[in-house]
């Protein structure tokens, strides 16, 4: 909040998301950023899509165009 990164409410304990948190949000498998420092992870998540929406916008503009068709 405020700092640029994602946080969760718990109770009254606000934390930031782990990485782990942040690949399973975007549809990544658990790990696939592992290797590089935590800046990294997060600069890289934070700049992706989420892959599951991007699979359903595919999915749903084939669908629209066999319909047209």
């Amino acid at each position: 909040p405020g700092s640029g990164y994602q946080a969760v409410r718990e109770g009254t304990i606000v934390r930031r998301l782990t990485e782990l948190e942040c690949e399973r949000l975007q549809g990544y498998p658990d790990g696939w950023t592992e290797g590089q420092s935590g800046a990294a992870r997060y600069r890289q998540l934070g700049n992706s899509v989420a892959v599951p929406v991007v699979e359903w916008i595919a999915r749903r503009m084939v669908a629209v165009d066999g319909e047209i068709a």
